[in-house]
C-alpha cells in the first residue's frame, strides 16, 4: 500500500511557500467547493448540544494522522451470501449472513456481515448503509421494519472497521484518513456486489450521513437503474471534516496540514467526479435545513449534478432528522420505489 508519508512531506513544503490564510481558503481539486466553516449559531439545537458533549469528551478525529492510502480497485461481481440464521413471522423474515469481502481489508474486517429484512411479498430491496460510528444494525432496523410494511426489503451492511468488523479495540474505530478512505471504498464495492446479487427485485440504495455519501457513490457506479435515496449526504467526506461541526474535532496537529489540503485529499472520492446514475429521476436527495454536520451547499451540489433528481428539505438538524424525523426518511425511500413501478 502507498503510504501518506510523501503526501505529508509535500503538505509541509506547500505551507512554507504559501501564506497561511490562502492555504486555508483554497482547494485545488476542480470538483471541490471553497472551504468555509459552519457557524454554530445557525444549526439545530440538538446538533449544538451534541457538539457540547463531544467537546467535554475531548473527541478527536484521525488521532493517528494520515495512515495508508488504499489501493484502487474497480472490479465488482455479485456477492454470494452464506445465510447463517433465519427468524421472523408470517409476513417478514430476518436473515443474518456473511460473505468474503471483495475489497483488500485487514483480516478482522475481511468478512462482511449483513442482515436482510425480507417481506414475504417484496417488490424491491434496498441496501441501507450505516452512518458514521454506527455499529450493529439497531439504528437501521426501525427503518427496515417500516419499509417491509410497504413491500420493500432491506439489506443492512455492517461497514468495515465497525461492529463485528472492528480492527481497533479502542475508539474511534477509524483512526486515520487512510482507514476512512479504505472503509468507504470497501463499503462501495460490497454494496455494489450485493445489489448485483438481487437481480430479480428492483434495487435501491440509501443511507444517512456517511451512509448517504456511500449510497450516492454506489448509485453513480451501478450499471443499471437503481432507486437512490441519499439522506443528509455530502458528495465526499471533505465538507464533513473541514466545514461542519466535526471539523472542530479533527486532530489537525497529527495531520500537519490545512483544511483545504485535507479537503483536496478527501474530494478525490467525490460523487461530483462521476457521471450521474443511469436514472437520476429515481433519485430523491434529502437534506436537513438546520444541519450542523453537512453544509447545505454539499447537499445541493449532488442535486445539481444529478439533473432530474428531486431535492427535499426537511425541518430540523442532522440528529433530529435521523430520530424524530425518521418517518419522513421512510417516506422518501417509499416514494423512490413507487417511481420505479
Amino acid at each position: 500500500m502507498e503510504t501518506w508519508t510523501a503526501h505529508c512531506t509535500r503538505v509541509r513544503r506547500v505551507r512554507r511557500t504559501r501564506p497561511r490564510a490562502e492555504a486555508r481558503g483554497r482547494n485545488c481539486n476542480r470538483f471541490a467547493h471553497q472551504v468555509k466553516t459552519h457557524s454554530i449559531d445557525h444549526v439545530d439545537w440538538l446538533d449544538r448540544l451534541a457538539r457540547s458533549f463531544m467537546t467535554r469528551a475531548r473527541t478527536r478525529i484521525f488521532p493517528d494522522g494520515w495512515g495508508d492510502l488504499p489501493a484502487a480497485s474497480s472490479s465488482v461481481h455479485p456477492i454470494d451470501i452464506e445465510w447463517l440464521d433465519t427468524r421472523g413471522s408470517s409476513s417478514l423474515e430476518v436473515l443474518d449472513g456473511t460473505f468474503p469481502s471483495p475489497a483488500p481489508l485487514p483480516r478482522s474486517a475481511a468478512t462482511g456481515h449483513v442482515r436482510w429484512y425480507r417481506p414475504r411479498k417484496a417488490r424491491g430491496v434496498c441496501v441501507l448503509l450505516a452512518a458514521s460510528n454506527e455499529e450493529g444494525y439497531g439504528r437501521r432496523s426501525a427503518l427496515a421494519r417500516r419499509l417491509a410494511v410497504e413491500g420493500i426489503g432491506s439489506l443492512l451492511l455492517e461497514n468495515p472497521y465497525y461492529g463485528a468488523r472492528r480492527v481497533h479495540e479502542s475508539s474511534p474505530p477509524v483512526r486515520t484518513v487512510g482507514e476512512l478512505l479504505t472503509m468507504g471504498s470497501a463499503a462501495v464495492q460490497e454494496a455494489r456486489g450485493l445489489l448485483l446479487g438481487f437481480g430479480d427485485l428492483m434495487p435501491g440504495v440509501s443511507g444517512y450521513s456517511m451512509g448517504g455519501n456511500i449510497a450516492a457513490l454506489v448509485a453513480a457506479t451501478h450499471p443499471d437503474p437503481v432507486v437512490a435515496i441519499p439522506l443528509a449526504p455530502s458528495p465526499s467526506p471533505a465538507a464533513v471534516f473541514t466545514e461542519g461541526i466535526l471539523s472542530t474535532f479533527v486532530n489537525w496537529s497529527s495531520l500537519a496540514c490545512s483544511r483545504s489540503e485535507l479537503a483536496d485529499v478527501l474530494d478525490r472520492v467525490s460523487v461530483l467526479a462521476l457521471p450521474p446514475p443511469v436514472r437520476p429521476d429515481l433519485a430523491i436527495i434529502v437534506g436537513a435545513r438546520g444541519d450542523g454536520y453537512i453544509p447545505a451547499s454539499a447537499v445541493e451540489s449532488i442535486h445539481r449534478h444529478w439533473a432530474g433528481s428531486e431535492l427535499r428539505w426537511e425541518p430540523g438538524g442532522h440528529l433530529s432528522l435521523a430520530t424524530i424525523g425518521r418517518q419522513r426518511l421512510v417516506r422518501a425511500i417509499v416514494d423512490g420505489f413507487n417511481r420505479a413501478v
